[in-house]
């Protein structure tokens, strides 16, 4: 118990100091250190995970990954396609809103690190277009852009969940899809409640193919970039400095151009953020503070159902990630959801609800953290706009995990 009040404590902590507009980079540096202190690694000990949060390809990788998103943004920017991506949209599509959603969901069809970057720059491009606040754009990137992230079985964490809980994929997409329609609602209901319509945008149905075309061939980079993680088997990062490179080309774009996006565009404080976040993960491996809390909760008595929905969801937000939450509490918890030799999905699927949960009002999310960073949001004000959002998901997704529960298992 005296573990888990230690681990409790630096998640109080985390949350004082993001409320307190911290930088998130040292406030995960700060928590690290606490953490290690309060569970007696030492200072040997804490250099050591220094040291490997930096030289984890991972980290190396996401950070790579992170700095070319900002140099292929800046290219876009400065080559005017951003503007002409925009503008084509604008003059295809009437609601501003509805290009919102479609940028960010679309991307979100595509695994990748710290994935709302990528659609970051077109949605700050499309909202302060039309006058909405750095958080409206945020949570519109960020909120569309993870509700496939209950049943599209090309996210490493969906893959990773039914591959531990040893159900057919066909059965989880069918149980799971409802969670993605009801965010899609939750989704629609905010941005339409909370976006003021605008009728800026005019649609152009003589030159609407042309306008089209303009549309594609500005987004030949981004495209080109899917096509190569999808079809070309290949990583993020390589397909973005390829994508990179090809653009230096045809576009002519000189070495002064180039050296002013590094200076201007990319910011050393997104490094420094990665590297809190991976040195945290690598402090809560190190110091095995997680295992503590399953053990408490399993002792204490408590309903079996608020023990699953309570451990994914913490270790969700004290990892940041599908595949954490996913790969760290189900193989801890699947043995309370078999009965008779039989998984139960309804609790599955209650304890998956509970991680993406945790996922998202994570500070380790990279998409969260990155993007905040990015569009320089007021955390306070976003959290205040998402939680909300998760709420009433939460509800709505819990009323038919009842009812899933009750059609499948009448008598539990």
């Amino acid at each position: 118990m005296f573990e888990s009040i230690k681990l409790a404590s630096v998640i109080v902590l985390i949350i004082v100091m993001l409320r307190l507009r911290l930088d998130l980079g040292l406030t995960m540096l700060l928590s690290s250190i606490v953490l290690n202190l309060l569970f007696h690694i030492g200072l040997k000990g804490l250099f050591y995970d220094i040291y490997f949060a930096i030289i984890d390809p991972t980290t190396l990788q996401l950070i790579g990954i992170v700095v070319l998103v900002y140099i292929l943004s800046g290219i876009l920017k400065r080559t005017k396609s951003m503007e002409a991506i925009v503008n084509s949209l604008q003059h295809a599509v009437k609601d501003y809103r509805l290009i919102l959603f479609m940028v960010s969901s679309f991307l979100g069809f595509i695994p990748m690190p710290s994935g709302a970057m990528f659609s970051a720059p077109l949605l700050k491009e499309i909202g302060e277009e039309n006058e909405m606040s750095p958080e409206e754009i945020m949570l519109s990137n960020y909120w569309f852009r993870h509700v496939w992230e209950f049943f599209w079985p090309l996210i490493p964490g969906v893959a990773l969940y039914i591959s531990i809980i040893g159900v057919s994929v066909r059965e989880v997409i069918t149980a799971q899809f409802p969670f993605t329609i009801f965010a899609l609602f939750v989704g629609f209901f905010w941005m339409y409640r909370n976006l003021e319509k605008r009728n800026k945008n005019k649609i152009d149905h003589h030159d609407l193919k042309q306008h089209l075309l303009i549309f594609l061939k500005n987004s030949c980079p981004i495209l080109l970039v899917l096509l190569l993680v999808i079809f070309g088997k290949m990583n993020l990062l390589t397909s973005l400095a390829l994508t990179i490179i090809l653009l230096l080309i045809i576009k002519r774009i000189s070495i002064k151009t180039l050296q002013d996006i590094i200076v201007h565009d990319i910011s050393i404080k997104i490094v420094f953020m990665i590297i809190g976040i991976m040195l945290f993960k690598e402090v809560l491996n190190s110091t095995n503070s997680l295992q503590p809390i399953s053990q408490f909760l399993s002792e204490t008595g408590i309903s079996i159902w608020v023990i699953i929905f309570s451990i994914p969801f913490l270790i969700g937000f004290l990892t940041g990630i599908g595949v954490g939450f996913v790969g760290v509490s189900f193989p801890i918890i699947l043995p309370l959801m078999i009965n008779d030799g039989s998984l139960n999905l309804s609790m599955a699927m209650l304890a998956y609800l509970a991680g993406f949960t945790g996922m998202m009002i994570s500070p380790m999310h990279l998409c969260l953290a990155l993007t905040v960073e990015y569009l320089k949001v007021d955390v306070a004000k976003f959290y205040k706009k998402l939680s909300l959002n998760l709420l009433v998901l939460i509800i709505i997704s819990s009323i038919y995990i009842m009812i899933f529960n009750l059609t499948r298992n009448p008598y539990l």
